[in-house]
């Protein structure tokens, strides 16, 4: 199949976009550079898909189809603010819509390694507005007033750094010293900017990596991910970071402390009971997305997001959101499992991915990634989409090499590879 340049463009902004969105308060009119991007990135999406048609996505979409549509009818019971519901609504759009793009351009894993010098690109720019903001000289203008920042995004970059690891991790066996180089660098970042989570995030990709040869393997791993957990969590900023003076705490404390939560939670465990009380008061349909964001700032301020996906799923949109946003984070990742055992683990894409989405499942326990589209959310679903456009061209070329008198009853649409991603709504 030929993809136009287009698409190509497209896809190539997306580590782009990611790298320039570590930095926030850089004003474009009325909206900020990364407001701008993400919208130009939903509209020239919306362009280019049509012209392809539904049959050339390989993107699980249906997964995700029902939450999209029970969100957008919530809005029928907000306060139709154009921030806080409207905005939101629409940049959650643009996440499926990258990785239906990536799913019909990329197909195959040299298409995908392409993009290797890109996303390096991208992580050496993020290194670079680390250190300028954080211990450089534009550290006296690194600011942030809960929602919005001025400097570097410290939080939505830590978590572009887990796509970019989850990516070069999958090619280890291919290009091993650059993989753990560019995991390194990577893992040094996010120690810098004191991103706790996503430093965690990090070593444990070494554990759940996919292609881990054995069990000793995977063993051995876990040991060496141990300590170097427990060397970065001694560190000055990490320590500074979980008791905070400022707060109370004496700067520095034992992972005891942290097991039995005597730490700086930055105000969750203050808040988060409030939020989950307060979502009692409509418990099945929510209050309508967005509606999390008014509310958690009157008893959070200046935070007006709650910090745990899962408990803004539960105010905006009650057991049903809810329940329909775990059914899509579920089926997307059984989707990339029965990918993997039916290639037979011949596609290291398919464990970036998976890698990817382990993350956004664990960092939606304690941050905002839904909100993160520049900086996770897009190159995620990107990663996603080309998984699953690999995984369907490496399926039709066996049905194709087997034997003539054996094509018709193990062509592509009765191949056992085909009934294995059926049940899970790739189209």
């Amino acid at each position: 199949m030929v993809h136009s340049n287009r698409d190509r463009l497209l896809l190539m902004s997306v580590p782009l976009v990611m790298a320039v969105s570590a930095v926030g308060g850089i004003a474009i009119g009325p909206l900020r550079h990364t407001g701008l991007l993400w919208i130009l990135t939903f509209l020239i999406a919306c362009v280019l898909i049509p012209l392809k048609g539904l049959r050339t996505i390989t993107f699980p979409w249906l997964a995700w189809l029902p939450l999209y549509l029970f969100l957008g009818f919530s809005l029928a019971w907000t306060e139709f603010d154009w921030r806080n519901n409207i905005q939101l609504f629409v940049q959650m759009c643009v996440y499926p819509l990258v990785g239906i793009v990536a799913s019909y351009t990329i197909r195959s894993e040299e298409e995908l390694e392409r993009y290797n010098f890109l996303y390096v690109l991208a992580t050496i720019l993020i290194g670079l507005f680390c250190v300028y903001y954080t211990i450089g000289p534009g550290k006296s203008s690194n600011t942030s007033d809960g929602s919005l920042y001025n400097g570097f995004a410290e939080r939505p970059a830590a978590t572009s750094l887990i796509v970019v690891a989850s990516l070069f991790l999958a090619q280890i066996h291919k290009i091993p010293k650059t993989a753990i180089v560019m995991w390194g660098l990577c893992f040094g970042i996010c120690i810098l900017s004191a991103s706790r989570m996503a430093t965690v995030v990090l070593l444990l990709l070494w554990m759940i990596h996919p292609q881990l040869a054995s069990l000793r393997t995977r063993l051995l791993m876990t040991f060496v991910a141990m300590i170097l957990g427990v060397a970065a969590f001694n560190t000055s900023i990490i320590q500074d970071r979980f008791f905070t003076k400022k707060y109370g705490f004496s700067g520095t404390g034992t992972l005891e402390d942290v097991f039995s939560g005597k730490f700086d939670s930055a105000g969750r465990f203050q808040a988060w009971p409030i939020i989950l009380e307060k979502s009692g008061e409509a418990p099945w349909f929510g209050h309508g997305v967005g509606q999390s964001a008014p509310f958690v700032y009157s008893v959070w301020a200046p935070m007006d997001k709650p910090h745990n996906e899962y408990l803004k799923m539960l105010y905006d949109g009650g057991f049903i959101g809810l329940g329909l946003f775990v059914l899509g984070l579920v089926l997307t990742l059984a989707n990339l499992y029965r990918n993997l055992r039916a290639t037979k683990k011949r596609n290291w894409a398919t464990s970036a991915a998976i890698m990817g989405w382990i993350g956004l499942i664990l960092m939606a326990i304690v941050d905002n990634p839904l909100v993160y589209g520049n900086n996770f959310m897009h190159p995620l679903f990107f990663l996603v989409g080309a998984a699953n456009g690999i995984s369907m061209n490496i399926l039709s070329k066996d049905s194709t090499d087997l034997p003539d008198d054996e094509n018709d009853t193990h062509s592509v649409r009765n191949a056992p590879g085909r009934e294995i991603l059926k049940p899970i709504l790739l189209r």
